[in-house]
């Protein structure tokens, strides 16, 4: 090995969390795994926890109350399990220059998250917490765009029917909190923060501590349920998010030393159509159709979302979906105190549908109520 201390900085490039030069979008909702085994068309769907999340309407639809403190979830690319094994076999700076150089364009993720919640009909609670571990795309000139980081949405919403039950409104009062790097960070740069001196270059040493943004916000949601007839149950779906917009006020490190300020979070209009043309005793099929953040100026090819899924009981259900151009599948089995969940989707990471895919598996267990 002719350079050690190479291979250290250049596994530090590999292993900090960021994102490509052509990055994912910021989610509008706290994504959930059955939402995107069906393709993340859910707006008009919102019948579980997800509706905190989704659209507050389904709170006032649901027939009993439901609760999960303890249930993880981690999300894993492809790439990432691929990279995990080739990193095994490496010899040197030359082999760790030769893996980047393989993977340059592909992008590697890791994420956990947790969705503690407690729901009754028309009323309920919770919060989504995701954390960014990894998320890498590699770059031939050896720079590292990074994003790493901590989300927390934590949701109290309320619903009603009108009309005889064919109307449901729901709001949402959501508090957020958001901490994370986000630069780009030349190998100069990894030497300079990996350096135990005080001083790099003549100039003061900076810390990763340094280039962290942080704060906490408030916003609101509204949605709203329209289900004309209760023959395949027809429903229209909407949602608005982040209502005027949620404005961020910066955290601070210690007393008086505050962190960079986050964006605002726009507003985001999500509209959906489900039908649910087959029901037999416990079983069903449902179809669903959205268009989201559809206000926004970006693709439409990233808009349009595609869902199906399959119900037997409360017990299983399959799903399949067409998420950002791409083809999604999920397994959910219920068993009381155990719930598991199954999902593959591919995050776009282009401005277009079809252009840069980042494939994705997820796994959740619910471990108690």
């Amino acid at each position: 090995m002719r350079n050690p201390t190479g291979v250290l900085l250049t596994f530090l490039a590999i292993f900090s969390s960021s994102f490509s030069q052509a990055k994912e979008r910021n989610p509008w909702t706290h994504f959930g795994l059955r939402p995107l085994g069906m393709g993340n068309a859910y707006v008009a769907i919102a019948d579980d926890y997800n509706a905190l999340f989704y659209n507050p309407a389904g709170l006032a639809r649901l027939d009993s109350w439901d609760g999960e403190f303890l249930n993880p979830a981690l999300t894993v690319s492809q790439k990432a399990t691929d990279l995990m094994s080739d990193a095994s076999d490496l010899n040197g700076i030359d082999d760790t220059l030769g893996l980047i150089e393989e993977n340059a364009g592909e992008n590697v993720a890791l994420s956990f998250s947790l969705t503690p919640h407690l729901i009754f009909p028309h009323f309920g609670f919770g919060v989504g917490l995701n954390t960014t571990l990894l998320s890498m795309t590699f770059h031939r000139d050896l720079s590292v765009d990074v994003k790493s980081g901590i989300e927390i949405i934590a949701p109290i919403s309320f619903a009603m029917n009108f009309l005889d039950d064919r109307l449901s409104l729901g709001a949402t009062l959501k508090g957020r909190a958001i901490g994370y790097v986000d630069r780009e960070f030349s190998m100069e740069d990894l030497e300079a923060l990996g350096s135990s001196d005080d001083t790099a270059g003549g100039e003061e040493a900076q810390e990763l501590s340094d280039f962290i943004i942080g704060g906490y916000g408030a916003g609101v949601d509204f949605g709203l349920l329209f289900t004309p007839s209760k023959v395949m149950e027809p429903t229209l779906g909407v949602s608005i998010t982040d209502l005027g917009g949620t404005h961020f006020t910066e955290a601070k490190v210690g007393s008086d030393e505050p962190l960079g300020k986050p964006p605002v979070v726009l507003p985001s209009v999500n509209v959906g159509l489900s039908l649910k043309p087959f029901t037999w005793g416990s079983s069903y099929l449902r179809t669903a159709v959205d268009m989201h953040s559809i206000n926004q100026p970006y693709s439409f090819s990233q808009k349009l979302q595609l869902g199906v899924e399959y119900g037997l009981g409360q017990f299983l259900k399959i799903q399949g979906g067409l998420y950002k151009g791409y083809f999604t599948s999920g397994i959910q089995l219920d068993a009381g105190i155990v719930n598991l969940k199954i999902v593959t989707y591919a995050e776009e990471l282009g401005t277009v549908a079809g252009y840069q895919a980042s494939r994705r598996y997820a796994l959740q267990l619910k471990l108690l109520l």
